[in-house]
C-alpha cells in the first residue's frame, strides 16, 4: 500500500468515527428541541464533515500527480474549511442558542450550503480553466522548442560539410535561428493553421539541407534555393509574430 492509499484509509476512519460521533452527540446532548431543526442541523453537520472528507481524497489524489500543490487547490480547501466552520457555528447559534423557527433556520442552511457550493465550482472551473491555459502554453512552446531544436541540427550539419560555399550555409541557418530566438515561444490556438505551414516549410528545408550535404559537388543555384526557402520561413514567422502580438 502506498502513502498515498494509507493516508486516504486513516481518513476514511477517522471520518466515520467522526460521522458515529456526531450521530450520538446529537441524539445524548438532545441539540434541539424541534424535530425538525434537529434533522436539519446534523443533515447538515453530516454534509460539512462528508464534504470535508471528500476534498481530502480529492486533495490526496491530485498532489500525488503533481508535483507542486497548485493555489486553486489550497483556495478550494480554505473555502471548504470555511463553510464547514459556518454551518457549525450556525447549528450552534441559530438551533441551540436561538432557537430560530425551523423554516428560516431551513432556509438559513440552504443558504450556506448553496454559496458554498457556489463558491467551490466557481474556483474548480477557475482551475480548469487556468490548467487548460498552462497545457496549452506548455505544448505551444514545445512545439516552437521543436522549430529551433531542427533548425539548429540543421546548423550543425551544415557546419560539417566539406565544401568551400559551407560558411554561406551557416549563416543563412544562423540567421533563421535567430530570427527565431526572439519570437514569442507562446502562441494562441487561432496561430496553429499558420504554424503548421511554418513547420512543413522548416522539414521541406531541412530535407533540402540533408540532400544538398549527401551530393559531392552542390549543383548551380542551390545558394538561391535556400535563400527562398530561408526567406519563405522567415515571411510566415513574421506573419505569426504579428498576428499573435495583435492577438495579446
Amino acid at each position: 500500500m502506498n502513502k498515498s492509499r494509507r493516508y486516504i484509509y486513516i481518513i476514511t476512519i477517522i471520518y466515520a468515527v467522526a460521522i458515529v460521533l456526531t450521530v450520538f452527540s446529537f441524539i445524548g446532548l438532545g441539540f434541539s428541541d424541534s424535530l425538525f431543526r434537529f434533522i436539519i442541523s446534523l443533515s447538515a453537520v453530516l454534509l460539512a464533515e462528508s464534504v470535508i472528507y471528500g476534498y481530502c481524497i480529492f486533495w490526496l489524489r491530485t498532489a500525488s500527480s503533481i508535483q507542486q500543490t497548485p493555489p486553486v487547490l489550497i483556495s478550494g480547501a480554505i473555502i471548504t474549511g470555511i463553510y464547514a466552520a459556518i454551518v457549525f457555528v450556525s447549528a450552534l447559534l441559530f438551533d441551540w442558542l436561538l432557537e430560530l423557527p425551523a423554516l428560516w433556520y431551513a432556509a438559513e442552511q440552504l443558504l450556506i450550503l448553496v454559496l458554498g457550493a457556489i463558491t467551490l465550482a466557481a474556483i474548480g472551473l477557475y482551475g480548469w480553466n487556468a490548467g487548460a491555459g498552462e497545457q496549452q502554453a506548455k505544448r505551444s512552446l514545445q512545439k516552437f522548442r521543436r522549430y529551433q531544436n531542427e533548425l539548429t541540427e540543421m546548423s550543425e550539419l551544415a557546419s560539417s560539410w566539406k565544401n568551400s560555399e559551407s560558411e554561406q550555409l551557416v549563416n543563412v541557418l544562423d540567421m533563421l535561428e535567430e530570427k527565431f530566438k526572439y519570437s514569442d515561444p507562446i502562441s494562441e490556438p487561432s496561430l496553429y493553421a499558420t504554424e503548421d505551414i511554418l513547420q512543413q516549410q522548416i522539414s521541406l528545408l531541412h530535407d533540402h539541407v540533408k540532400l544538398l550535404l549527401a551530393t559531392q559537388e552542390p549543383h548551380e543555384g542551390w545558394q538561391v534555393e535556400v535563400n527562398e526557402m530561408s526567406e519563405s520561413i522567415k515571411s510566415t514567422l513574421q506573419r505569426r509574430n504579428r498576428e499573435l502580438a495583435a492577438l495579446k
